[in-house]
């Protein structure tokens, strides 16, 4: 793309791209002011947000390299993870949920994906779209769920309700991941663990002591599987390069949970 900012000023949403971002270079996607994703065109395996790496660890820890995934991704932002898993993944098979069209060709125009990524678009709540998913039978190796409105997670997207349909449509030994952002009190955060704990039978998740802690800002990102997840793999892919992260399970994840209940419709 151009070295100038681009803008995009729809009725349902309002983004901008800005170039020169990062340490590497790249564009970032702007919404509403808070930054959702960042890309850098000429290496797509670069993920400068944390929360980025977050998901390549798992999604890397669970999976032989170069394995092909089929991926739903709920959330498209810049397209990172599915331009990550294009190059990392080759023959994976991505379909893509936004509610906003204009955002995603907002970002196509100026980042093109490389048209060897197999990608289907759907435009709708992801709810609803997860809905005719499970009608369908639908099956994914991977389920991305990266919802935000700003910086928090509409409560639709969030509940048991949904993340038991989305662990309708999973393989046998599918993964789910979760981002969520660690607001002050952590308790956004904490809810959207406890739901997952509720529904699936081994979760982990992926932070900064600092965000753990409630003494910084952050993401918290969980994975959730009824199958066994590699954890060992998972932590040895987790990079430690830009400040200290841990993987939290069994009785470190309860500590963290405390005495979050669970999220319901």
């Amino acid at each position: 793309m151009d070295a100038q900012p681009l803008e995009l000023d729809s009725p349902d949403v309002r983004a901008e791209l800005l170039p020169g971002r990062g340490t590497n270079g790249g564009v970032s996607l702007v919404i509403d002011g808070v930054t959702q994703s960042h890309v850098n065109p000429a290496d797509p395996r670069d993920l400068q947000l944390e929360y980025t790496r977050f998901v390549a660890a798992i999604a890397d820890g669970c999976r032989e390299p170069d394995e092909p995934v089929r991926v739903l991704h709920l959330g498209a932002g810049a397209l990172t993870i599915a331009r990550y898993l294009g190059a990392t993944r080759p023959a994976s098979v991505h379909h893509v949920v936004e509610l906003h069209r204009a955002l995603v060709e907002f970002v196509l125009d100026a980042l093109p994906l490389d048209p060897g990524i197999d990608v289907t678009f759907e435009y709708d709540d992801a709810r609803a779209a997860v809905e005719r998913a499970v009608a369908h039978a639908a099956s994914f190796d991977l389920v991305i769920a990266d919802l935000f409105a700003g910086s928090s997670t509409p409560d639709h997207l969030s509940t048991a309700e949904f993340f038991d349909d989305l662990g309708r449509l999973l393989a046998p030994d599918g993964v789910l991941v979760v981002n969520t952002i660690a607001t002050v009190g952590l308790g956004t955060s904490r809810e959207v663990g406890a739901t997952l704990v509720d529904g699936f039978d081994e979760v982990v998740a992926v932070a900064s002591p600092t965000v753990i802690a409630d003494a910084g800002l952050g993401n918290v990102v969980f994975a959730a599987s009824n199958d066994e997840l590699p954890r060992r793999r998972i932590r040895r892919r987790i990079d430690q390069a830009h400040r200290r992260i841990e993987l939290l399970e069994g009785p470190q994840l309860a500590d963290y949970l405390g005495r979050a209940r669970a999220r319901h419709d």
